[in-house]
């Protein structure tokens, strides 16, 4: 016996059934994203991407930085190794200040 009520709900399971797959792999892509995000923050070395998404600049603007010598890195091996706390320093020593009226 086809019971409608069946029918309905298979349909309905199968329209369902991938929007639902497809949502649950996009939140644990951005739950990937922020775990990583998340262990770099406890790190005392970062390298130039993550200096760069930590300070909100581009890595570009990182490594012209160290060419230029106004941000101190440490090359090891292939990688460039910024001290956390000189890239704080080094945002904190460039702030524009606010004129005061």
């Amino acid at each position: 016996m086809n019971d409608p009520n069946n029918s309905l709900a298979e349909a309905l399971a199968a329209i369902l059934k991938p929007i639902v797959k497809e949502a649950i792999r996009e939140a644990m892509r951005v739950s990937e994203r922020e775990g990583r995000q998340g262990t770099s923050t406890d790190k005392a070395f970062l390298t130039v991407k993550q200096a760069a998404e930590h300070s909100g600049l581009g890595s570009s603007t990182i490594r012209l930085l160290i060419r230029k010598r106004q941000l101190a890195a440490q090359k090891v091996g292939r990688r460039v190794l910024i001290k956390r706390s000189d890239l704080e320093a080094f945002l904190e020593s460039h702030q524009i200040r606010a004129i005061q009226e």
